[in-house]
C-alpha cells in the first residue's frame, strides 16, 4: 500500500461528507486506503459511517483525548508507505491529485505542496502562497517555520516510518511540532507543482486564535530557542504590516 489518508472527525458530519466526496472522487481511489477516526460523535456521523462502511477502509468511533490523540490512533492503524492527514471539512483539491502524487512517492521522505483556503460551502478564497506573507518554500527544511507558517498540514505527506506520535501536551499546535520533528530527520523532500488540498477555514485553531498563537510560540521556542524565536517574531510582525499595506495599496 503506497498511501494512507487519515481523516479525524468529531461532530462535523457536514464537513465529513465534503471530505469523503473528495476522497471518493479520486481517479486513483484503488491506490490508497482511507481511514476514518471519529471521536464518538453524536450528530449522526457514526450512523453515516456505518451506512458507508464499504467505502471506508477502516473506521473507529470512540471517545478520545482530543484531535492529536485521534491522529495518533490513525498513525497506529495506517499501513501505507506514506501517511497524509486530511481532517473533516478539508478536501483533496481535485479528482486527479492522488494520481499525480503517486509517481512522486518512493524516494522523497516528504512530499508537500500548496493549499487552497475555502469557505465551508466550498467557495475558494485563494492559495496560502498568495494570502500569507511567508512564501511556500522551494526547499523545505527544519528551519522553514522559523519566520512563520509556510505550509498547511493538509498538504504534507510523509513516510510513515519517519512519522512520530503527536505530542499530546499541545492542544492546538502539535501538528507544527510534529512537522518540524519530521523535517529534522528527513533529508529528501519534494515540492509538487500543483495544489494538494483545500483547507476549510474556521477549525479549532482558528476558533481559539490567541491560544493557538501562544502555543505555537511555545513550540517554536522549543525548536529554535527563546532569543532567536523572539527576534524572528519581531520580523514576522513587521513583515505582516508590510504585507497588509501592499495588499490593500497595490
Amino acid at each position: 500500500m503506497r498511501l494512507s489518508i487519515v481523516s479525524i472527525n468529531y461532530n462535523n458530519l457536514r464537513g465529513l461528507k465534503a471530505t469523503a466526496e473528495s476522497v471518493w472522487a479520486q481517479t486513483a481511489r484503488s491506490e490508497f486506503e482511507w481511514l476514518l477516526i471519529d471521536g464518538g460523535s453524536s450528530d449522526g456521523a457514526k450512523e453515516w459511517m456505518s451506512e458507508h462502511s464499504v467505502r471506508i477502509d477502516a473506521a473507529v468511533s470512540e471517545p478520545d483525548k482530543g484531535l492529536y490523540d485521534a491522529m495518533n490512533k490513525g498513525l497506529a492503524l495506517a499501513r501505507g508507505e506514506y501517511i497524509w492527514f486530511l481532517n473533516s471539512g478539508d478536501r483533496i483539491h481535485d479528482s486527479q491529485v492522488v494520481e499525480r502524487l503517486l509517481p512522486l512517492l518512493g524516494e522523497p521522505d516528504v512530499v508537500y505542496g500548496d493549499t487552497c483556503f475555502v469557505e465551508p460551502d466550498g467557495r475558494e478564497l485563494g492559495l496560502i502562497s498568495q494570502l500569507k506573507p511567508q512564501p511556500l518554500p522551494t526547499a523545505l527544511g527544519p528551519g522553514s517555520f522559523r519566520f512563520g507558517m509556510c505550509l498547511c498540514h493538509q498538504s504534507f505527506l510523509v513516510k510513515r516510518s519517519l512519522a512520530p506520535e503527536y505530542n499530546l501536551q499541545y492542544r492546538l499546535a502539535a501538528d507544527i511540532d510534529w512537522i518540524i520533528r519530521i523535517l529534522k530527520q528527513s533529508p529528501s523532500n519534494a515540492k509538487t507543482d500543483f495544489v494538494i488540498s483545500d483547507f476549510e477555514v474556521g477549525g479549532s485553531s482558528y476558533q481559539h486564535t490567541k491560544k493557538a498563537w501562544r502555543e505555537r510560540y511555545s513550540v517554536l521556542n522549543q525548536h529554535y530557542g527563546v532569543l532567536s524565536n523572539f527576534f524572528a517574531h519581531l520580523w514576522i510582525f513587521l513583515r505582516r504590516l508590510l504585507f497588509q499595506f501592499k495588499l490593500y495599496n497595490p
